[in-house]
């Protein structure tokens, strides 16, 4: 049965991490280290524990947040430490640090690349909407006269575009006056974090270029969903091709009770998962029904079975999981271009 051996605080830093380890050792043969965010804040001790050869796994802070924090225990550094530990012995087949697989170790640098470039789009896109947000809200402020002349169109920028005709030489009271200057600032970042997100986007083509994959090849994926996909999922080694669908919520849970034979088995949504992958394949497959013959075909025989529109949509995601998957198996430098399996991908 476990228990808590002992808990301890250590710096991070060359010195800490070399005191940790010393620590930790101590009481023997170290299995598996489970550290909490190891792509972000853990990053550091990660990399040092993977560089001396440990296996190192990453555990989600929302299953630690699951274990004690609903029976009121609180949260601490050291419970924390506790529940980690717990989650990292229960559950063998935790994902390994920097989404790797097998004896692969260590953050890969085309990943790291994509990551940070992808993470300076997202926060350029935050930045751009809250701008347009704000912008929008001083829009509806301007008196009705102003607001007639503009473009009866609900997009931000082609009133902010046509404001600035509709405006000059001409004389408002102060709060007018002020709210104008502030929608003139608004409109000149707003084109600044365009062009600055276009190049942003460059960089990622770039870096798509440069890789092995293929995904830009299926219908329904553009350069950023694939560096996104590239980022999110890692080595594909790490996941089963069922394993995959569970980790981006097109696998269905079951739902059913009482099954007897001849019962169905029913499913329901499955809410967790993934949901930047899982929204990427459903713009995948909003998209193919529009022009992937396929595609139509298997959302037709689901519909002609019963199934919702939704449902329908649903199991095309569910397949599409499935291409996704095996293409980047495919694409890996040293996989076997003979498999089988991967014909239909």
């Amino acid at each position: 049965m476990a228990g808590v051996l002992a808990s301890e605080h250590f710096r991070v830093s060359g010195d800490g991490h070399r005191a940790l380890e010393a620590w930790a050792r101590q009481f023997g043969q170290i299995v598996r280290w489970g550290i909490e965010g190891a792509s972000v804040w853990g990053r550091h001790t990660a990399i040092f524990l993977v560089s001396r050869g440990d296996d190192v796994r990453d555990v989600c802070p929302n299953r630690t947040g699951r274990q004690d924090r609903a029976r009121q225990r609180g949260k601490s550094d050291t419970l924390d430490s506790e529940r980690i530990a717990r989650e990292t012995l229960a559950h063998p087949l935790l994902p390994r640090a920097f989404k790797r697989s097998g004896d692969v170790a260590g953050p890969d640098e085309q990943t790291e690349l994509l990551s940070v470039w992808w993470k300076a789009r997202r926060s350029l896109l935050k930045s751009r909407q809250h701008l347009l947000s704000e912008a929008e809200a001083l829009l509806g402020d301007l008196p009705i006269a102003l607001i007639e002349q503009l473009p009866d169109r609900k997009a931000v920028r082609p009133r902010l575009a046509a404001l600035a005709g509709v405006t000059r030489r001409r004389r408002f009271d102060p709060p007018t006056t002020l709210r104008l200057r502030l929608l003139g600032e608004y409109h000149a970042q707003i084109a600044k974090l365009d062009a600055q997100e276009k190049q942003v986007t460059r960089e990622l083509r770039t870096l798509v270029d440069a890789s092995p994959t293929t995904l830009e090849q299926l219908c329904g994926l553009s350069t950023v969903s694939v560096a996104e996909l590239l980022v999110e999922v890692g080595d594909p080694r790490r996941f089963t091709e069922g394993g995959f669908a569970r980790f981006n919520a097109t696998a269905p849970l079951a739902a059913s009770t009482a099954e007897g034979p001849g019962e169905p088995v029913r499913h329901r949504l499955n809410p967790g998962g993934n949901r930047r992958v899982n929204a990427i394949l459903y713009r995948m497959a909003i998209t193919q029904l529009r022009c992937e013959p396929r595609a139509q075909a298997l959302y037709a025989n689901a519909r002609a079975h019963g199934h919702t529109k939704k449902e329908a949509r649903r199991i095309l995601k569910r397949h599409l999981s499935d291409v996704v998957y095996r293409r980047m198996i495919r694409d890996l430098p040293d996989h076997d271009t003979a498999d089988p399996r991967l014909v239909a991908a």
